[in-house]
């Protein structure tokens, strides 16, 4: 790739996602083995909260001040709530402790991948010709962060049970180091430090607040799928399928932003959030279809719903980095983080419960309808000059 750094660049982003993607994991088996898995719950969801309300905030920062002292004051941060975490769910301490430790581990953690979408962002968008290497550094982005999710589960468990519930703290602390480390030494295009503004910040653009809420869609959707399947397969007593469907849904996704990445003049104009969104959709829609029949049908159309999830992910982060005012591009991609985040647990939530009480496929019938809403949000153009318009 044309890119300056390319390879040090792909080696951070990989080395910032492998963390992201085993800490969850790593604190509920922790604390599930000293406590109980109902506290081991709540203290992966004040990780998640600790991390989602402060996102932004940590992004203004990074855009406001230089990057290398914050980043190093994080990590700092980081590095001391880790082993003070583990030493009181060792020690045996209450839940209350583990619990504010967990949360100052989210809002701690240095936004090092949050970083990496600024950084392609930066390196991509000069020269004239810099749409398709944008969007396929923004495919890239995704492929790894789906390599992560299922590289980082697999690593976390196996040290986890093979050799200490302390050692995959150990490797994400390392990890995230080394990747604080090689960020803050890698050159790259200079970034002019945002102004103090308005305090909404990027909120202020319509088409980004748009873009934002069909992320939060989208993510709902996707954890949807996530969710419903093991209970799908659960209720057609086809358990051993579980760990094949999420297996599935995370190749194909992986495998379809690569393609994105290796041919991005395919979307290079028009509606791509929408087209992708309406993809998903369909793949969504003939998931529910097949899945009245056997489980087997359900497995071979798994890949048609996985294929569009990284291509759109992609596509959120691109758009979102071209919509960000100057010099708050991290504070942006925080933002579409967060929603991540909101739009997860509102995925998780809300499509558990509409399964128990009605039943798996009536939940998967729900799922396009969801996605679809976002792209019907995105159907207008997402661009400043139609907020300029609009104006």
């Amino acid at each position: 790739m044309d890119v300056p750094g390319f390879w040090r660049l792909t080696a951070i982003g990989m080395a910032s996602k492998i963390p992201a993607a085993m800490i969850g994991l790593s604190l509920l088996l922790l604390v599930g083995h000293d406590d109980s898995y109902g506290a081991a719950g709540l203290a992966v969801s004040a990780l998640a909260l600790g991390q989602g309300v402060t996102a932004p905030l940590r992004g203004r920062l990074i855009d406001r001040y230089a990057p290398c002292p914050v980043l190093l004051s994080f990590l700092a941060a980081y590095l001391v709530a880790t082993p003070l975490l583990v030493l009181v769910v060792r020690g045996g301490g209450s839940v209350a402790p583990i619990l504010a430790l967990a949360a100052t581990m989210g809002a701690s953690a240095p936004p090092v991948a949050v970083m990496m979408r600024s950084a392609w962002h930066r390196s991509t968008s000069s020269g004239p010709a810099n749409t398709g290497l944008l969007a396929t550094a923004m495919a890239l982005d995704s492929s790894m962060m789906g390599a992560a999710l299922v590289m980082g589960p697999v690593l976390a468990s196996w040290l986890s049970l093979a050799i200490s519930p302390v050692m995959p703290f150990a490797a994400v602390a390392l990890l995230t180091a080394a990747a604080v480390g090689l960020l803050i030494n890698t050159p790259g295009p200079p970034s002019r430090p945002a102004r103090p503004g308005h305090w909404l910040g990027p909120l202020t653009s319509a088409p980004l607040r748009r873009l934002l809420a069909a992320d939060a869609l989208f993510v709902m959707a996707v954890t949807a799928v996530d969710v419903v399947l093991p209970i799908y397969a659960q209720e057609y007593d086809a358990a051993e399928f579980t760990g094949l469907y999420l297996g599935v849904l995370s190749v194909s996704s992986v495998l379809g932003s690569l393609a994105l990445g290796a041919v991005p003049q395919l979307l290079s104009r028009g509606p791509k959030i929408s087209i992708l969104l309406c993809a998903f959709a369909a793949g969504a829609g003939a998931l529910t279809l097949v899945a009245g029949m056997s489980p087997l049908a359900a497995l071979l159309v798994c890949p048609m719903a996985g294929l569009a999830i990284g291509c759109t992910f992609a596509a959120l982060r691109a758009t979102g980095g071209d919509l960000a005012p100057e010099g708050q591009v991290t504070e942006t991609m925080s933002w579409l983080s967060s929603l991540d985040l909101v739009g997860g647990a509102m995925g998780a939530a809300v499509f558990a419960h509409i399964a128990a009480e009605r039943g798996s496929r009536a939940a998967l019938l729900l799922i396009p309808a969801v996605a679809l809403l976002a792209a019907a949000i995105t159907a207008l153009p997402l661009s400043r000059t139609a907020e300029s318009m609009n104006r």
